[in-house]
């Protein structure tokens, strides 16, 4: 309609033009009097989507509907704070009447064919036992693919024009508010219908255990890791020992049983009477999540972080028990360290009055610590979907960082803080330059570099400041970035001297201009001149004013092999340009790349550079470029080097 604009719930009124302020259409949606109004049909046409004005016949089929069942359960905010202020307070609010009657049939159908399966399974010969269990898998799966169904068909999900098809709700870890949505025909074969989501299971069972699914068997547990567990008591047997890998919450990032009940709702009206002490609740439990939520503690923030790091050590402890010795701890994680805090600055200032800032990085590698791990290695895992779930536009990684970590010897020695900062600068450069020369990521890079800054500082048994006082994880966090900074730097030296200049005036003024006379200054200390880098392409230099080319106003005809000023920063931008700006694939890039031979590897490093800059500067557009330049950097190098191959059999061919 036209009518939204700007963020939140401002919208234009249709009969005066006026803005109508978010205050009162919420007002208006807790007293029970919004609603929604079809807009549009989409068809498949043949050759692509049609679509067709709605009438009213087809509205009025979509509300009259009467669901079998509805989840009239209370939402909890802190999976949806924002939905419940425009009346939205259950989870049945969250469907259409039509949906609500589709999802609820679904489910009574699932429950009453387990019986009919159960029968054909005996008629195959399986056992009564053997038959049961059959049934009862293939129950549950239907139930799953009801769930998918669910995320599919549901009031919030959002309509993408570019692919044109339904987005599901969790387009991010919480329940998000929706002014326009798309519903799915649950009876078509497209996104959302039920036929597509029981495929999508389907598809998945037979991935996770390929040609070994009719004999496979293994058990799922559900226990506190924060208290004692009591394998030999729940297996009824000797205590065996476990490889153990973990993703731990994140501190009060997201409250994962609050989002559960989205889907814990069906599940349980579906088979829940299968699995009564896994249903046994009407909501998920949500008392022993370890998770620093404050409305669990009165509102109190500083219990709420006692309870989530005291729970973090008494994990840890319980695992290191029973872990097999013979295999590292692994623990994912996916937050950056430098912005994941444990609550408002006002709720964390001491005596003093400083504010005490404690990360989710700082809380997890504390209690590791503590608990006597040592972290021998760090290192990103790409997710299977192209852009993780939250990795867009908020305080998240574009991997999982995975931490192995080995109990530390009870003997292991210890050291003071000159001794530690002198290992950090002698192991850290080799260890930085091999994370990127594996490809790292640069918007993973810090993290990464994490993994071998505190094995250094976890193999001793405590770091002693000058004060005699032990060195806090908080500090040597502080040490290892402070040191990847300086080997990043340190980099430069590489580099020739127009390069030097321009990264130097990068960091300063990015790609916008700047003044004259301290252009002139820099140069005269990087030995070059503002001549010498107009005539490299680099700059443009008028009235008074300098600025560095952006790589779309680079020269698109540039040949390496024909350019007498050629330098590192030339050489990534037009790398850039080609690849990101243009996006002409990777044939022309690693075309460009194999012109630039012994110095592409200078081209990746100062990517990384201007990464770190970008970012630091809060320059996000600058470093979304760069990262995909060292992101595609593996495949562009594979291609240049398939191209040469090629050519290298084509000439032995000729001679």
């Amino acid at each position: 309609m036209g009518t939204k604009f700007g963020r939140g719930a401002r919208f234009r009124c249709l009969l005066t033009g006026e803005p109508i302020e978010g205050d009162y259409i919420k007002a208006e949606g807790k007293a029970g009097r919004m609603g929604e109004r079809l807009v549009a049909i989409v068809a498949d046409g043949g050759r692509g989507k049609v679509y067709l004005p709605a009438v009213p016949e087809h509205e009025e089929i979509a509300v009259r509907s009467q669901p079998l069942w509805k989840p009239e359960y209370e939402l909890v905010e802190k999976s949806a704070d924002q939905v419940p202020l425009y009346g939205m307070t259950t989870y049945a609010h969250l469907f259409t009447p039509r949906q609500l009657t589709a999802l609820s049939t679904l489910s009574t159908l699932i429950r009453e064919v387990r019986k009919e399966i159960e029968n054909d399974a005996l008629q195959t010969g399986l056992g009564v036992q053997e038959a049961q269990e059959y049934a009862l898998s293939v129950v549950t799966f239907l139930a799953l693919a009801l769930d998918r169904c669910a995320d599919f068909n549901n009031s919030l999900c959002g309509w993408t024009s570019g692919n044109q098809k339904i987005m599901h709700l969790c387009g991010r870890q919480a329940i998000p508010m929706s002014w326009d949505f798309g519903e799915a025909n649950i009876l078509g074969d497209s996104v959302g219908a039920w036929v597509t989501c029981f495929d999508y299971v389907a598809d998945c069972i037979e991935k996770i255990y390929g040609d070994s699914i009719a004999t496979c068997s293994g058990y799922a547990l559900s226990l506190d890791a924060a208290r004692s567990l009591d394998f030999q008591k729940e297996l009824q047997g000797d205590t065996p020992r476990f490889l153990v890998s973990t993703d731990p919450p994140y501190y009060d990032n997201i409250g994962y049983a609050a989002l559960s009940d989205f889907f814990y709702v069906w599940l349980r009206r579906t088979i829940g009477e299968l699995y009564p002490e896994l249903f046994s609740t009407i909501l998920v439990p949500k008392d022993g999540e370890l998770v620093a939520s404050p409305e669990r503690f009165g509102g109190d923030r500083r219990k709420a972080r006692v309870y989530f790091e005291e729970g973090f050590k008494k994990a840890f402890t319980n695992l290191r028990e029973i872990m097999d010795p013979r295999f590292p701890l692994t623990v994912y994680y996916a937050f950056k360290q430098e912005d994941e805090e444990s609550g408002e600055d006002e709720e964390k200032k001491g005596n003093n009055g400083r504010i005490d800032r404690t990360t989710g990085w700082e809380t997890m590698l504390t209690a590791l610590i503590e608990t006597g791990f040592q972290i021998t290695a760090t290192w990103p895992v790409r997710s299977s979907q192209k852009q993780r779930m939250n990795a867009m536009g908020a305080n998240a990684l574009a991997s999982y960082i995975v931490l192995s970590c080995r109990p530390r010897s009870h003997d292991a020695s210890q050291t003071d803080r000159r001794s530690f900062v002198a290992e950090l600068k002698r192991e850290l450069p080799q260890a930085i330059r091999h994370l990127q020369q594996g490809g790292i990521a640069p918007v993973d890079f810090a993290q990464a570099v994490i993994g071998p800054g505190m094995a250094i500082y976890s193999r001793y048994s405590r770091v002693l400041e000058a004060s005699g006082k032990p060195m806090s994880v908080r500090t040597a966090l502080a040490l290892i970035n402070q040191t990847l900074t300086e080997v990043l730097s340190a980099q430069e030296d590489e580099f020739d001297n127009h390069t030097r200049w321009a990264i130097a005036w990068f960091e300063q003024c990015g790609f916008e201009e700047g003044d004259f006379g301290e252009a002139e200054l820099l140069s005269k200390a990087k030995v070059t001149s503002l001549r010498q880098l107009e005539e490299a392409g680099m700059v443009q230099a008028q009235r008074g004013k300098v600025r560095l080319l952006r790589p779309e106003e680079l020269e698109k005809e540039w040949d390496p092999e024909k350019d007498g000023l050629r330098t590192v920063w030339k050489m990534t931008h037009q790398m850039l340009r080609v690849y990101y700006v243009e996006k002409a694939g990777y044939e022309a890039t690693a075309e460009l790349l194999r012109k630039f031979g012994h110095q592409g590897e200078l081209v990746r490093d100062l990517a990384y550079r201007l990464f770190h800059l970008a970012e630091k500067k809060g320059r996000s557009t600058d470093a979304q470029g760069y990262n995909a330049l060292v992101l595609g950097w593996p495949e562009i190098t594979r291609v240049a080097q398939e191209i040469g191959r090629k050519r290298e059999t084509h000439t032995e061919r000729l001679l």
